[in-house]
Order: structure tokens, then C-alpha cells, then sequence
């Protein structure tokens, strides 16, 4: 995990300085973040929830290589949106490595299920839907080979497919609970309100890809039905963590950014597809939802990604030195998201300014709760 993390923060990194620079590289830039950075590490977090919601033993060598694997396949389609005129089938070819790896963890996902003693966790049928919008949205990229009349509609639905489901529902349904943990205060009523929304969540994220791709004006339709799980998250989380949300520090500011930056994504996007109106939502949906998303969790879990186990000083130290100043990063990248969905280049400017802040602010709390740790350690 702290591997893919790293790669993932370093494709940020790289991808902001690529999209001012034209059409052709924006579109490397969103590959690069979505198919080298992202869906890896979202299979990684996956193999590492997972045993935690079934109560069962960590993913062995092989589950834990999954993510690993799907690498070559985000390799071969930023080649070939790197260089189409030498790899012209290299994105068929990386569909179907990517393809192979959702398989073989959605296999997993389902056998842990079912061995699970009494109810299984709902945030499983998240993950298993959202593993499931990403195999359809790569089948339906490898499809548009032979329905080359259907091909732009063909990638519209693997973009939302992708976007709103895969990452939205593997988000959202994490973020319900890793929020809870990361403010130490339960949500009581999580379980069955995941239970509840995920027919609203799957039909709203269907339903959008679906009007996308073949009639964008009914895409308000998609946003009617993804409102009612998103309100009630929202609802839950004013009622709970409201005090804990507008602090200037730690990991719930950037978690619960990612929230307000999906909803401004959406609306967003619905303008887009209903009016015409030249916005860019992949891009927002970049800086304004990924970017406080990956930020936020890896400001809580990377101390115990690094050192498993038992929570010490040493925890506590980077966590407090990589939640400092959330508050003010989710802030910029709220602001820039919504910039650079709004066409504005000063988005992504924003947005490596947050990045690249970050990268600097692990190395220094690594360093410095290295030392700290060393010094409190002993008396535990």
C-alpha cells in the first residue's frame, strides 16, 4: 500500500502539469491519474478493507499481487494515447489486463462474503457493484472494436462507468466507514443506510452513464436518483462530525471535502450534458473529489499501512504532522476543482501547488516522527 500510495500521489503530481498543456495531453493526464494511479490503488485498499469488514485473515501473497497486476494494463493505454500511431490495440490489450485483475478480486470479494457468519458488511456490495461498473466499463471499451458506429457512445459509458461508478461507489462506501473510525465517534446508523442506498447509488450511476453516452439531456435523471444516498450521508455526517469536519487539522476535513467536491462534480456534470455549457467534470472530478479523497485517507491510514499493528506515539505523530493544515488543502482544492471544471488553467495550478505540498508534508512527518517516535517508544 504505501508503494501504490506514493505512485498514486506521484501521478497527481505529474498529471496537473500535463493537462494545461493541450486536448491530447489532458487526456494523458486523466489516464495516467485513473488507470496507472487510481484503479490500483483502489484494488490495494480493497485487499486491505476487505479481511477488516469480513473478520478474516489479511490477503495472502497473491491477492496482495492483484494490484501489482493491473499496472502493465494502465501502462499500455497511456501508451497508446501517448503514441496511437505505433500501439493502435494497446488499449484493447491493457482493457483486458486491467479486466483480469477486476475479476480475480471481485472472485475473492464474493468467496469472503459468503464465508462471512451472519449478515455481511454492506460496504461488500459496494465494492462488488463498483468492481462490477469498472469490468462493464472495460468491456465496454474492448466492445467498441467491432461497433466502431458506437464508439464514442461506447467510451462515454466507460468514462461514467469508470468515474462515478467504479471510484464514486468504492469511494463513498468507504468513506461512510472509514469517517467513523477517523473521528473515533460510531455512525450508528451506516449499516443499514448503505444497506438502504445501494439500489439508489448503482441505479443513479447506471442511469447516468446510460444518458451520457446515448441521450445527455435525461442525464438530471442520473443526479435525482444519486441525491438521495448522497443527502443522507450528508445529513448523517452534520448531525455527527460537524465539529470534527471544520477543524483546520487532521483527516476529516479532506474526507469530508471529498463529499462537497463529488456533489459539485455531479452538478457539474449535468449541466454539461443537459445544456451544452462548455465545462470539463473529469477534471473537477480530479481535483475537487480524488485529490481531498487521497489526501484525507492517506493522511489517517499511512502511519498504519507503514508500521501494522499496534497503535503507538510514533502513530500519532504522523498522523498529527500529515493532517496539518487539511482544513486550508481541501480548501484549494475545492477551489481549484471547481476552476479547472469551469475551464479555467489556474485550476491545475492549484491543484499541483496541493499535491506538491503534500508529497513534501509525508517526507517531513516521516522524518520528523521518526525521531519523536525513537524518543517515545521506549517507555511503551
Amino acid at each position: 500500500m504505501p508503494f501504490q500510495v506514493a505512485f498514486t500521489l506521484l501521478t497527481f503530481v505529474a498529471a496537473s502539469s500535463l493537462f494545461p498543456a493541450g486536448r491530447s495531453a489532458a487526456i494523458v493526464g486523466y489516464h495516467i491519474v485513473f488507470a496507472i494511479g487510481i484503479l490500483p490503488l483502489i484494488l490495494a485498499a480493497m485487499a486491505h478493507f476487505v479481511p477488516v469488514l469480513t473478520r478474516s485473515g489479511p490477503a495472502g501473497p497473491l491477492l496482495r499481487a492483484v494490484p501489482l497486476a493491473a499496472l502493465p494494463g494502465g501502462f499500455l493505454v497511456v501508451l497508446y494515447f501517448s503514441y496511437p500511431q505505433f500501439t493502435p490495440t494497446a488499449h484493447y490489450l491493457g482493457a483486458i489486463f486491467s479486466g483480469s485483475a477486476v475479476i480475480a478480486l471481485a472472485l475473492w470479494v464474493w468467496r469472503l462474503r459468503r464465508k462471512t457468519i451472519g449478515a455481511p458488511h454492506p460496504c461488500l456490495d459496494w465494492y462488488l457493484a463498483a468492481l462490477a461498473c469498472l469490468f462493464a466499463g472495460l468491456c465496454a471499451i474492448i466492445i467498441g472494436r467491432w461497433l466502431p458506429g458506437q464508439r464514442a457512445a461506447l467510451r462515454l459509458l466507460h468514462l461514467h462507468l469508470n468515474t462515478l461508478g467504479f471510484v464514486g461507489i468504492t469511494a463513498l462506501g468507504t468513506l461512510q466507514v472509514l469517517l467513523p473510525t477517523a473521528a473515533q465517534k460510531p455512525d450508528p446508523g451506516v449499516a443499514a443506510r448503505m444497506r438502504r442506498h445501494l439500489k439508489w447509488i448503482g441505479a443513479g450511476t447506471l442511469a447516468t452513464a446510460c444518458a451520457a453516452a446515448w441521450h445527455p439531456a435525461l442525464a438530471w435523471i442520473g443526479l435525482v436518483l444519486l441525491a438521495v444516498p448522497l443527502a443522507g450521508i450528508f445529513n448523517a455526517w452534520r448531525k455527527l462530525y460537524a465539529p470534527q469536519i471544520f477543524t483546520p487539522h487532521g483527516a476529516m476535513p479532506s474526507l469530508a471535502a471529498a463529499l462537497t467536491g463529488f456533489m459539485a462534480v455531479l452538478a457539474l456534470g449535468t449541466a454539461h450534458g443537459t445544456f451544452r455549457i462548455g465545462f470539463n467534470p473529469v477534471a473537477a472530478f480530479i481535483v475537487a473529489f480524488l485529490m481531498p479523497l487521497v489526501t484525507g485517507a492517506v493522511s489517517y491510514l499511512l502511519p498504519l499501512w507503514l508500521r501494522p499493528g499496534r497503535q503507538t506515539a510514533w502513530h500519532q505523530a504522523v498522523r498529527k504532522h500529515l493532517g496539518f493544515g487539511s482544513g486550508a488543502r481541501a480548501l484549494i482544492l475545492l477551489a481549484g476543482g471547481l476552476m479547472a471544471g469551469l475551464g479555467s488553467e489556474a485550476g491545475w495550478t492549484l491543484a499541483l501547488f496541493a499535491a506538491g505540498a503534500f508529497v513534501v508534508q509525508i517526507i517531513l512527518a516521516l522524518a520528523l516522527a521518526g525521531t519523536a517516535g525513537t524518543e517515545r517508544q521506549g517507555p511503551i
